[in-house]
């Protein structure tokens, strides 16, 4: 069953059933005010931090779901009958009540038709104000004169997101609301004297109010029935104390055929000020209309670097609309705030924003060069980084050093696999100079911040040469204490190497190159003496000794990560590498991707850890980890097996589950975390935890970096497809150091890979390399394999 559709020429989602199988959401706003909106107007808004400074509040895996959010009711003065704008709250029966929400980029609309009342209501947050806009146009399509009364309503969080789930003895007792000239006010005063003010305003002139919520809302009623709603006015209360809320009330006489335009405000300020200002400003439809302009303005720039043109419909769509808008979201907000995370998380993780700027460098390189200094500044100067940290409050200090127990054995290699990118995308070799400080004491460059990390990793090897799990590496769940070591972290020590050897030679520095090189040569030595289990990797070494992930394993015997990290660490390029791949078809593809690893594990086992807690095809145990997904596709790519790395691609991409939503359940238009294992006794198939998720940038760089084979080079631009042999043609344009590539393949031979000839504005050039010398302003590429 589907319940909507692309509609690609506006950018736009439409969802045509509201009652989808679970919240298909959209993101909204800048890193400076954030929010989240569903396809039923439920979510929250947060001002930079969602855990500090959450402005609206939303009940996270509540009964019944999606509440509370971005309400307008309207109500029928004369019958008393009542709807809303969105189908919930309200809810209507769908033989009368006729809606489409449409997800856009940085703004939802909602469409809806009842009882002869058209609403057109479109939420968005500007540019440069921390604010956010609710745009209401209603329409009297009946043939009468008709009276209505419009109810916006929000409930305001108390901030501090744990204070708010948890504290009710004392927070309830804080806030402090007003009402003056159709604002209102809200604050909150807290213990250590900061106070923090938000506001609602009305571009039209207010018949009534309501701060308290349980006033508004009514004892025993909820937000379907609000108790204003159903007499027909509010009750002036004043909350001092108690659940705060916004709730205006607005009386409109609507001739027949007469269309009314009017908006709200919510935000971030003082209402006697920034909400008195804010309202002024924007008071005119054309001033809200000159900022949504803005907005659309603002992702046509940031996603125009990169386009493409192949003969598959999912491909275009997500690559060229909704992958790219992911990707910016997870840039955005690492994994601080979505419907799963309630927003406790603050702050970055630290293995996730690396991996998250590779989605975006091509777009925003200056935006990721700060990202990255944020980055190194939580880097430790002994070479291991913070897990997670809130970049806003980070102080130097020994209070951030980590005992080796909380240490992850991934999280700073990251780095030179983001600085590495940032640099060929750039050229800007002069980054790796920049003085930034350590998270402890003392300060490094950029290149000596690297070097340390490897340094680190190096150190912190166990008695088999392998890098220690330490509390666990990209996987959270496998849990390698002691002597416990991580065959997949030392397959990413191995890139992270590579990737700086390559910087290391560029800046001439052969003393580091050679010192590297020694580590690189010892650890492939040890990869394949004893990590090599015969058909595939294992996974690592349990502290007692044991093998995990071998066909001698209790438990589970194979696992994903190690298979494709042997071909994209560039340690292993042919028959250990092309083994390994081909058991992972054998045991972990299935339809809707592969599995993490196979078989799940049934029994608890402390010596993995919590991977083995979760039931069968569930999360960590058996799924299908969208994320490690796209590692296979790469590494199938680099051996040239466009058929299979698309094969692969396909698997689990959002826009092929379009039809089948309601098994697959989470949004269609982006990627989701896990798709639920064949191991699981009844939802295989079934996806969970979208939107913040590392398979956003690394589907982005899986299709476009190595099936459609466009690459960013130290030298130039590298042209190096793995495409289907079936494919006879394809497009990309492609925007590199300021220049503009339009490039077209074609595949006359139907292969999967090669390249037979490359022309440049009419040159024709020797191997697959655009070099820079010869570049122009705007330059035209033609490419046929062979």
């Amino acid at each position: 069953m589907r319940y909507g559709y692309f509609d690609n020429e506006k950018r736009e989602y439409v969802i045509t059933r509201p009652d989808t199988p679970m919240s298909w959401i959209n993101y909204l706003g800048t890193p400076e005010y954030g929010a989240l909106i569903s396809n039923n107007a439920s979510g929250y808004s947060f001002y930079r931090s969602p855990a500090l400074q959450r402005l609206l509040r939303f009940r996270f895996n509540s009964i019944p779901m999606d509440r509370p959010g971005r309400y307008i009711y309207i109500r029928d003065d004369k019958n008393r009958d009542y709807w809303s704008a969105s189908w919930q709250p309200v809810a209507k029966g769908f033989e009368k009540y006729k809606s489409e929400c449409r997800h856009g980029m940085g703004y939802t609309r909602f469409i809806s038709e009842y009882a002869g009342i058209k609403s057109n209501y479109k939420v968005f947050v500007p540019l440069n104000d921390p604010i956010e806009f609710w745009e209401l146009e209603i329409e009297n399509k009946s043939e009468e004169e008709r009276e209505l009364s419009i109810f916006p309503y929000a409930e305001f969080c108390f901030w501090n997101i744990e204070q708010d789930l948890k504290n009710f003895q004392y927070i309830l007792y804080t806030c402090r609301m007003d009402y003056l000239d159709d604002i209102i006010d809200y604050s909150l005063l807290f213990a250590g004297g900061n106070e923090e003010k938000a506001f609602m305003a009305s571009t039209v002139p207010v018949s009534g109010f309501d701060t308290d919520r349980d006033v508004f809302i009514g004892n025993y009623h909820h937000e379907g029935n609000p108790a204003a709603v159903e007499r027909g006015r509010c009750f002036n209360s004043i909350a001092v104390g108690g659940n705060p809320c916004a709730a205006l009330h607005i009386k409109l006489k609507l001739k027949p055929g007469e269309k009314r335009w009017l908006a709200f405000i919510v935000g971030i300020g003082n209402a006697r000020v920034e909400g008195k200002n804010y309202k002024e400003k924007y008071s005119s439809k054309e001033a809200v209309a000159k900022e949504f302009q803005a907005i659309q303005d603002y992702w046509q720039k940031r996603m125009s670097n990169y386009k493409c043109e192949t003969p598959s419909w999912e491909v275009n769509t997500m690559v060229n609309i909704w992958n790219q808008y992911q990707c910016h979201m997870t840039f955005n907000w690492s994994r601080s705030a979505s419907f799963n995370e309630a927003g406790g998380r603050d702050g970055i993780g630290y293995r996730d924003t690396n991996q998250d700027t590779l989605g975006v460098v091509h777009a925003i390189p200056e935006e990721v060069k700060q990202k990255l200094i944020n980055l190194l500044k939580a880097q430790l100067s002994e070479g291991y980084a913070i897990h997670n940290f809130q970049p806003l409050v980070l102080q130097q200090g020994e209070h951030n050093v980590v005992p080796r127990e909380g240490i992850f054995s991934d999280d700073h290699l990251w780095l030179l696999l983001s600085v590495g990118a940032y640099l060929r995308e750039t050229g800007d070799l002069g980054f790796l100079e920049e003085v930034v400080p350590y998270a402890d004491k003392g300060e490094a460059t950029v290149y000596e911040h690297l070097k340390q990390a490897l340094e680190f990793s190096w150190e912190y090897r166990g008695p088999n040469g392998f890098l220690y799990g330490m509390a666990a590496d990209w996987n959270d769940c496998i849990n390698l204490k002691g002597e416990g070591e991580s065959i997949w972290s030392t397959f990413l020590f191995y890139r992270a190497i590579q990737e700086f050897l390559e910087m290391a030679r560029r800046k001439g520095r052969e003393e580091d190159s050679i010192h590297f090189e020694g580590y690189a040569g010892i650890i492939r030595e040890n990869l394949a003496g004893k990590a090599w289990d015969g058909e595939w990797f294992i996974r690592g070494y349990l502290d007692s000794g044991r093998k995990l992930g071998s066909a001698e394993s209790e438990g589970s015997k194979i696992f994903l990560n190690t298979q494709s990290w042997a071909v994209v660490s560039g340690a292993f390029k042919e028959e250990k590498a092309r083994k390994a791949m081909e058991s992972v078809n054998t045991y972990l593809a299935t339809e809707h991707g592969l599995l993490l690893n196979y078989p799940a594990f049934r029994e608890f086992d402390e010596e993995v850890g919590a991977i083995t807690s979760f039931p069968a095809g569930l999360k960590e145990n058996g799924a299908i980890f969208c994320h490690a997904n796209t590692w296979a596709v790469i590494a199938e790519a680099i051996l040239g097996n466009g058929d299979r790395a698309f094969e692969y691609y396909l698997s689990y991409l959002p826009a092929r589950h379009n039809d089948r939503a309601d098994k697959y359940t989470m949004e269609p238009y982006v990627y989701c975390q896990f798709i639920t294992g064949k191991e699981h006794p009844y939802h295989f198939g079934r996806a969970r935890n979208s939107w913040l998720t590392g398979t956003a940038a690394w589907s982005f760089v899986g299709i476009s970096q190595y099936i459609l084979g466009v690459r960013a080079d130290y030298d130039g631009l590298l042209i190096d497809p793995a495409i289907p042999r079936e494919w006879e043609s394809y497009k990309v344009y492609r925007k590199f150091r300021g220049k503009d590539f339009y490039i077209e393949v074609k595949n006359p031979d139907k292969v999967s890979n090669g390249v037979k000839e490359l022309r440049v504005n009419g040159e024709l050039l020797a191997g697959n390399l655009i070099p820079l010398d010869v570049m122009q302003e705007e330059n035209r590429v033609e490419v046929i394999l062979g």
